[in-house]
This record gives structure tokens, sequence and C-alpha cells, in this order.
């Protein structure tokens, strides 16, 4: 099976993250599959954004602002296309946080274009944390109603999956949609130790930081029937060990590098 390659959050190496701009860039270079963000607008629009709040408002750099607590019209205001000091080789753009629907439309246009029709797969983060419902996520129940629904509209539910941190959401949109694909992200041991108890069921991948991974535990996860994908890895000899760990894939801010890699064919 193919080594997979995914784009964090975009080709972020040439533009700002979850930009269309950089989904298409991480096309062009031959990513098969991009890793994107989603939040909800206080409008309930799936919107693409790492991070649920802007900082400032035209005028004003100084408040910090949850996008759940805006409708999309006034998101979409905002400019997010100044390049990022981690990344000096970002071009700057006038960009706005997409919505999912605009963002898959455009993107599998780009690809059509491309003559690529019908390749790209959306690995969607929903990010959700407890303690911060209805302040900067909606409750499980609406938030993952909301991500499925949009999902189910899409008309290319097989090439999307879905995944969080917060096990709840991928329980809740598994409830409600157990044909979909779904991935749980793990950033510390013990939801590993929780693991599948947590979710109730065993999802289709299991997508630790590279930091907790060894031999045992990918045979541990594909002993489940799960196929394992780790991140954020950047450093190329990372990509190497992480692939002799016999990983099935790894999602990295470079993959201009691991596709250019012949260790990772």
């Amino acid at each position: 099976m193919t080594f997979e390659i995914q784009a964090h959050r975009g080709a972020r190496a040439f533009y700002p993250e979850n930009t269309i701009p950089a989904f298409c860039m991480a096309a062009d270079l031959g990513c098969r599959v991009i890793e994107l963000d989603l939040v909800v607008s206080r409008d309930h629009r799936i919107v693409i954004s790492h991070d649920p709040w802007i900082i400032g408002h035209p005028g004003d750099l100084s408040l910090k602002r949850y996008l759940y607590s805006m409708p999309y019209e006034t998101i979409s205001r905002f400019d997010c296309g100044t390049p990022s000091p981690a990344f000096p080789g970002q071009k700057q753009i006038v960009a706005s946080r997409p919505t999912l629907a605009d963002m898959l439309r455009e993107v599998d246009a780009h690809v059509e274009r491309s003559g690529r029709a019908g390749e790209m797969i959306y690995n969607l983060e929903v990010k959700s944390s407890p303690g911060l419902e209805g302040i900067a996520f909606p409750e499980p129940s609406v938030y993952a109603a909301l991500v499925v629904r949009e999902i189910l509209q899409s008309g290319i539910a097989h090439r999307i999956r879905l995944q969080s941190f917060d096990a709840r959401i991928v329980a809740e949109a598994h409830r409600l949609a157990p044909d979909l694909c779904y991935g749980f992200l793990v950033e510390d041991r013990m939801a590993l130790e929780q693991f599948p108890d947590c979710l109730g069921f065993v999802p289709d991948y299991v997508n630790p930081h590279y930091s907790l991974v060894d031999r045992q535990l990918v045979e541990k996860l594909h002993g489940y029937g799960v196929r394992v994908i780790v991140w954020t890895v950047n450093p190329s000899e990372e990509m190497i060990r992480m692939k002799l760990m016999g990983v099935d894939g790894i999602i990295t801010d470079h993959p201009e590098i691991a596709i250019g890699m012949p260790e990772l064919a």
C-alpha cells in the first residue's frame, strides 16, 4: 500500500495556512490528501480555520473574538493572507477564511483542470475543546450534526475523512453517519490507553503525534485493523524513521520535501 503524505493545512511553505491557494498548491505538488481544520460560525457555517478565534477586529488588534460569536459574513471580512514568520517562503496574499463548501468546490475544480478529477481526499479536523461549548464551539451533538450534514451534502463524502482530538465529536458523528471515514487524533498516551473504549467503536484511522510512536504501538493499532497516520512530521530523518516504524503515512508541513524523497516511495 502506498505511503501516504498529507499536506498539513495545505502547502504552508508557499502560502498562508488553511487558504485555498495553499490547498491548490498542495495539489500541484502531487499531494492526494489535504489536512485542514474546521470551526463553526454563529450562523452555523462550517469555516476553515485552525484557531477558533480572531485577534482584533477592523481598526483594533487588541481584542480576541471567537468565530462562533460572529456570522460568517463578518468572519469573511478578516484577511488571513499575511505570511507566518515560521514559514519565510510564504507569499503575501489577500484571503479570507473559506467555508468548507467553497473550499471543496474550488479545490476540486482546480484538480479537475489539472486532469486529475476525483483524486483529492480531504482530511477534516474538527476543532473542539471540552469546557468551551457555547463559547468557541457548539455542543458536541449539534457540532457533529452540522459537520456530518455538510459532508453528506458535499456529494464527495467517499473522499472525506473526519477526525478530532475530541472523542465526543468522533463518537457522535459516527452515531449519525456510521458509513463515513473516521480518524481519532491523539496527543498523549492516556488517550491511547483509553482507545477504543473512549469512542465506542474502532475508527478507520488513529493519528498520534509522532513522538508517541514506536513499532509496538503501530503493531498494536494495526491489530485493531486501523491505519496509522502520524503528525506533524517535518524533519526528513523523522519521516524516514516513521516509515521504518511501519506507519501508513505522515501529516507534514513540508509535502514538497516528503514527496521528493525516494525513501518514502
